[in-house]
């Protein structure tokens, strides 16, 4: 007779983590029971305890888990010494791409913009976007020396409206896709949608972009 393979708890573990991120993102926290929770990850109810302790804290940890993949990628691509021209371009077609494999995470933000962002704040610095700023603000510094634009820009608010140009394409999907008459969920639009966001915040930012006065 064969015996079943006993299951590695660090499986046990993801399988929790991904069925919560799952549940969670579908009906956002309050919709959500530990019952179905345990229930789509095949485990025991007390494994739920035993990992995290409590469903809150397991849903804090599905907020890092989705925030974390987002973090290494704006890490892995945006580098202090590229120009800033291709920083900007490569920030917002990382966040397209991102956004596009990761529907749960916009579903996550806006259930959490829905209730206050209280989890976020109870989940710490590993929500932060501080690693990502102190890059861009290394890029915006050595395009100011350089003479590429001028001082006057702030950091955060430049990675706001990069998130915002970006986000909107995916929060927004179904309802501007009636409403304007363009699938959102057509590669080649969405193209066009980056080429386009590239270009306004280019030449938006980009001295050289800005007719000289004698």
């Amino acid at each position: 007779m064969r015996i079943g393979k006993k299951t590695a708890p660090s499986e046990t573990r993801a399988r929790l983590l991904l069925a919560a991120i799952g549940l969670f993102s579908e009906k956002g926290y309050d919709g959500v029971a530990v019952d179905e929770i345990v229930a789509k990850a095949h485990v025991n109810k007390r494994m739920v305890y035993h990992y995290f302790g409590s469903k809150e804290a397991i849903y804090r940890e599905v907020l890092r888990e989705v925030y974390v993949r987002l973090t290494k990628i704006e890490l892995a691509v945006v580098a202090p010494d590229a120009p800033i021209e291709e920083t900007l371009e490569t920030i917002v077609r990382s966040y397209f791409a991102f956004l596009a494999t990761n529907p749960e995470f916009v579903q996550l933000l806006l259930w959490e913009n829905l209730g206050q962002g209280r989890h976020l704040a109870a989940a710490g610095d590993a929500l932060s976007k501080t690693p990502i700023l102190q890059v861009l603000q290394q890029v915006l510094n050595r395009a100011v020396r350089e003479g590429r634009i001028s001082s006057g820009f702030k950091t955060k608010h430049l990675l706001i409206n990069l998130i915002g140009l970006c986000l909107i394409y995916f929060s927004n999907r179904y309802t501007l896709s009636r409403s304007i008459g363009l699938n959102l969920h057509s590669p080649r639009v969405l193209e066009k949608g980056i080429a386009q966001i590239v270009r306004l915040v280019q030449h938006g930012i980009l001295e050289t972009s800005r007719p000289r006065h004698k």
